[in-house]
């Protein structure tokens, strides 16, 4: 049994395989945060399928690229119950995972995340329908340069910024996606993993950046002295 988890974005979501099937998924996004929202999920989630911690044998967990304070959360709840159980515990991508929403569409699928400022968490991938093979590396770019990159393009995009995409530059957005969670299970069948607990920032914090932002000024006006 594998269970797979997201918590990358504003939403929150969690699935149930046994083998390749998909018996149970759950997915929130009602403004909580995720440390109120995410073990409780994948509490009623097990429940409800009948399915006991003990009969889970691995879990995958998105961590990165994405919310800084939503990614600890996730890795630090998988990594958690792995320890408790005695199971491996995998790391994924958050924006393969959230390509996986696009299946089974044919075409390039760009997974698009909201890093703020005018800025994107994005990867893009070609689906046969059934499986995706990457075209780039997870990467941070700004939103100019991704619509001008992919300008002559059919896109399907993924993602929480995904409709953000579509209304400004076109392309397709998938009519009934399956939340990340079920996503970042197939990242694991399919072999593209890594630690767990290895997040992935791409960026440095809001904070951070903001920190460095305030220093740079506080420089400046000193130099103008």
């Amino acid at each position: 049994m594998l269970l797979a988890i997201d918590s990358s974005s504003l939403t929150a979501s969690a699935a149930l395989l046994r083998g390749e099937a998909l018996i149970a998924e759950s997915f929130q996004n009602n403004g909580l945060t995720h440390s109120r929202t995410l073990t409780p999920m994948i509490d009623a989630l097990l429940r409800n399928a009948g399915v006991t911690p003990k009969e889970i044998r691995q879990v995958a967990v998105t961590n990165g690229p994405g919310s800084f304070t939503g990614l600890r959360i996730g890795a630090a709840a998988a990594l958690g119950l792995c320890e408790a159980l005695g199971i491996p515990c995998a790391g994924v991508s958050s924006l393969r995972a959230a390509a996986a929403a696009a299946l089974p569409y044919t075409g390039q699928v760009t997974a698009v995340m909201d890093a703020r400022r005018d800025q994107f968490y994005t990867a893009s991938f070609v689906s046969d329908g059934a499986k995706l093979t990457r075209l780039c590396e997870d990467r941070a770019t700004d939103r100019d340069g991704l619509f001008s990159e992919l300008q002559n393009t059919p896109v399907c995009w993924t993602g929480d910024a995904a409709r953000l995409c579509h209304e400004a530059r076109g392309g397709f957005i998938p009519p009934a996606p399956h939340a990340a969670a079920f996503g970042a299970a197939l990242c694991l069948l399919d072999g593209e993993t890594r630690p767990a607990g290895d997040i992935v920032y791409l960026r440095l914090p809001q904070a951070e950046r903001e920190r460095l932002e305030r220093m740079k000024n506080q420089e400046c006006g000193g130099a103008g002295l």
